[in-house]
């Protein structure tokens, strides 16, 4: 964009110079010709005060795109004030019209053209209409011809703008793809002499690198040699460990079989030890129940005690109570001794009394007895019974102590058994890992022979690689002076 503005504008300027120079020479035509001064001075004021505006738009870059628009304008009013100033207008005045056409092929741009066109028809119509001018430029034309001539060479001037614009683009394109093709070129030089000295460097180094893997070749074959002698022996060494691998293999299956019968037996004491622990159940059960039965006798034998006190106790009431009648009964006979005859009746009846209270005291010392003996039974099966008390405690506690021993048995037994399938199946994996790991063993010695094989057969490719390394050393030696031929010839191209 900035390129196109300043070739506008070296165009604006000097389609400015040729206006005010027009406009000079219609102002010395008009002196000339003997037009009078104010007509002159209205001519030089208008046509000063039109370019004025056109230069200074060109000159303070305001507006220069619409330059090339203003100046046919001032063009045509210039033309215009010359023909209506003039007394006596001539026709070759109006070719001026034609001259403003000319003007702006300047630009090589059909739109400004065009519109100066449009300008020469509104010019050429408005002489027309008025007889006058019509008269003396036009006399016996037609209107239509006018516009027809003006359209042709509008239309004429605008195509060879609109072709000349495209060749000049054809022609600006055209060097910018010489210029980058030039360039490219210049690039392309640059790089290549770049690569040559690349490859130059790369030939060199290629030839060091080369003699060095021919020195390198010689070691590895030696070392290729003592590959072998340490092959051999570790071939050697691989069969020695397979043999011991097989003895540790049979090492492991026996130690399968008895983790296997380890947890058989496992299995079988938890299962007794199961068994144990529920008989063991039962009988604390069982030692509960008769535990709480023999409290219950205790508790018996302590109310059967306290009841036959109590019998005693009533039993020793009526003994006093017989030995009291005993005595009444003996004072009653006294009296009934001092009464004489009237207290013989009263004297039978004490002694039946007595006799009662007799009878009453030594049935009350039998009952005696005999409770007696049964509160020293009662006292002897007391202690029994406590005893069997103290004894179904301990035993309860003995249960108890046994029941929790079963119970740790029990959960060993468990453990025991987890352990034992714990080692059973670490020596199933053990023993898989071992027959992974004998078949590597194997699968080593056997690629170790292999390895052997392949070790003298790479000794046999080193002797014929070594030959090809010299040879390639001859080849590098001839791209060497290849390479240097293009040098010369690429440092040779800026000279022609």
């Amino acid at each position: 964009m900035i390129d196109r503005l300043t070739e506008l504008d070296k165009r604006n300027r000097l389609l400015v110079k040729i206006v005010w120079g027009l406009l000079g020479l219609g102002i010395l035509t008009d002196i000339v010709i003997g037009l009078s001064m104010e007509l002159i001075l209205l001519l030089a004021g208008v046509g000063a005060v039109l370019c004025g505006a056109a230069t200074l738009m060109t000159y303070k870059n305001m507006g220069s795109r619409y330059v090339k628009y203003l100046v046919p304008c001032n063009l045509t009013i210039i033309v215009s004030l010359l023909i209506l100033s003039d007394p006596n207008p001539i026709v070759s005045t109006y070719f001026l019209v034609y001259v403003n056409l000319a003007i702006m092929t300047l630009y090589s741009d059909y739109k400004p053209i065009i519109f100066t066109g449009i300008l020469g028809a509104g010019l050429s119509t408005y002489l027309f209409i008025v007889p006058e001018y019509q008269e003396r430029l036009f006399p016996g034309e037609s209107l239509a011809y006018l516009y027809l001539y003006l359209a042709f060479a509008t239309i004429g001037l605008a195509f060879s703008a609109h072709f000349s614009q495209r060749l000049q683009r054809e022609v600006t394109e055209r060097q910018r793809e010489a210029l980058t093709s030039k360039e490219l070129a210049e690039e392309l030089l640059v790089q290549l002499r770049n690569s040559i000295g690349v490859l130059t460097e790369f030939s060199r180094e290629q030839q060091e690198h080369a003699h060095s893997t021919g020195v390198i070749s010689r070691e590895v074959t030696g070392t290729f040699g003592e590959m072998t002698t340490a092959i051999e022996k570790q071939t050697g060494s691989v069969l020695t460990i397979n043999d011991s691998a097989q003895q540790i293999e049979q090492g492991i299956r026996r130690l399968l079989e008895g983790a296997t019968l380890l947890r058989s037996y496992s299995k079988e004491n938890v299962h007794l030890a199961e068994e144990n622990k529920a008989q063991m159940d039962v009988l604390a059960t069982e030692m509960e129940e008769l535990r709480s039965m023999i409290a219950g006798t205790v508790a018996m034998m302590q109310s059967l005690q306290h009841q036959n006190e109590q019998v005693t106790s009533i039993v020793d009431t009526i003994s006093d109570i017989a030995e009291q009648t005993n005595l009444l009964a003996l004072n009653a006979a006294i009296e009934a001794a001092r009464a004489g005859e009237h207290g013989r009746g009263f004297a039978v009846v004490s002694g039946e009394v007595r006799k009662l209270a007799d009878h009453s005291r030594r049935s009350t010392d039998e009952i005696s007895s005999i409770l007696s003996s049964i509160r020293k039974q009662i006292n002897d099966v007391y202690m029994h019974v406590e005893q069997e008390q103290t004894t179904v405690i301990k035993s309860s506690e003995v249960t108890r102590q046994a029941r929790e021993l079963f119970e740790g048995m029990n959960d060993n037994a468990k453990r025991t058994g987890e352990q034992a399938m714990d080692v059973g199946e670490f020596a199933e994996k053990l023993n898989q890992r071992y027959g992974t790991m004998a078949e590597e063993i194997n699968s080593i010695a056997a690629t170790t022979q292999q390895n052997m094989a392949s070790v003298e057969e790479v000794m046999a490719s080193m002797e014929t690689q070594h030959m090809k390394i010299a040879k390639m050393v001859q080849e590098y030696i001839r791209l060497d002076e290849l390479v240097s031929g293009l040098k010369h010839l690429s440092e040779g191209n800026p000279s022609r």
